[in-house]
């Protein structure tokens, strides 16, 4: 029987990750950076569950996690979380996850949020892109009664079996109370969390961990706030730097245009990875399809993987450079270049000019 025993979480067989049907058809087409699995493997670690225990059969090493080679999906961080439910039943490995995925770790989407110009536009900008940072559940927020709260619209429609499901939101919590802090002043804590889960002991963990009161049994997770949270600044707050990665963040969501086939879908994952971008192997292997057959049709359409990569390249290369906030030796790095001058030769081959004259005419 699976579920929650004598407040721990419980499996009894090997649970097969089992997202609804939408979610699963988005994370066939959606990759992300793997740094919610790797906080995982580090976590388990702790607990003294091995890097293969909780990577297995998700089709990724270590290695690749810890150097930055490797890309995700949601099942595969689905699966990864049941192999470490199998090895370890204790709440305290969901809450250590999620309390080490700090808004530094999720990449531009992290910091635009910290750049953001109040909190209130940050949590705005986190509910609009949430899409970038391998969501396992929805998130909303309300006004209610004076109070700011946030809410998880799916959690009672999303498929995952019961210790998946107290897992995971376990970790969301975590994570939320987190970036919380990270975006506004570090004092702020939640004035109670209500979880619609089945009572986990021991009850004084969750509350020694969040800061406030937390019930269980309730008809909906909530996590409530004074009103005044609304109006912090955020530590890095720069409207211009915002502005510039809110801008990227929209690219990197799916808007690719004029793009449409396999040449449309190669664009959006470059897109959605961070530098550096991936090998064709691993493009054509997230496509179900060899290279040497990915290679032939990108060419029955007219383009070629190179081709794409470097439009993609250019279009966030002119992006950055429009704003005076990122040197060329931060877009030479952010874009995965071995160096700035291959940068700047690549931008002038692209463009007939240098990366300096371009912003000169921004």
């Amino acid at each position: 029987m699976e579920g929650v025993q004598n407040g721990q979480i419980c499996v009894s067989c090997p649970a097969r990750p089992r997202p609804d049907g939408v979610r699963a058809r988005r994370a066939d087409i959606m990759t992300y950076a793997p740094y919610k699995l790797f906080a995982l493997v580090q976590t388990a670690a702790e607990f003294g569950i091995s890097a293969e225990a909780v990577l297995r059969g998700t089709g990724l090493v270590a290695a690749a996690l810890a150097d930055g080679k490797a890309i995700c999906t949601v099942d595969q961080y689905l699966m990864a979380c049941s192999n470490a439910l199998r090895h370890c039943r204790d709440p305290r490995l969901p809450i250590q996850v999620g309390k080490s995925l700090h808004l530094s770790a999720y990449g531009l989407y992290g910091f635009a949020l910290i750049c953001s110009p109040t909190v209130r536009s940050g949590f705005e900008f986190a509910v609009r892109y949430h899409g970038l940072a391998t969501p396992i559940f929805e998130i909303a927020w309300e006004i209610r009664d004076g109070y700011f709260v946030w809410t998880f619209p799916d959690e009672a429609r999303v498929a995952y079996s019961r210790p998946q499901r107290t897992f995971l939101m376990i970790q969301q919590l975590a994570q939320h109370v987190t970036h919380v802090k990270d975006i506004a002043r570090a004092d702020r804590r939640p004035i109670d969390i209500k979880v619609a889960l089945d009572p986990l002991e021991p009850g004084a963990l969750f509350e020694q961990e969040f800061g406030c009161p937390v019930s269980f049994s309730a008809t909906r997770t909530e996590i409530t706030y004074e009103m005044s949270i609304l109006d912090d600044r955020p530590p890095l707050t720069n409207p211009v730097t915002h502005a510039m990665l809110r801008e990227s963040c929209e690219a990197l969501i799916g808007r690719v245009p004029e793009k449409s086939g396999l040449a449309g879908q190669v664009s959006r994952i470059f897109m959605e990875s961070a530098a550096p971008f991936p090998p064709m192997e691993m493009v054509a292997a997230r496509l179900a399809m060899t290279p040497r057959t990915l290679r032939r049709r990108l060419t029955e359409e007219g383009a070629s993987y190179s081709g794409l990569l470097d439009q993609v390249r250019n279009d966030l290369a002119r992006q950055y450079l429009a704003t005076d906030t990122f040197t060329v030796d931060d877009i030479a790095q952010l874009l995965g270049f071995a160096d700035t001058a291959n940068f700047r030769a690549s931008f002038k081959r692209w463009n007939g000019q240098t990366p300096a004259g371009y912003r000169s005419r921004c």
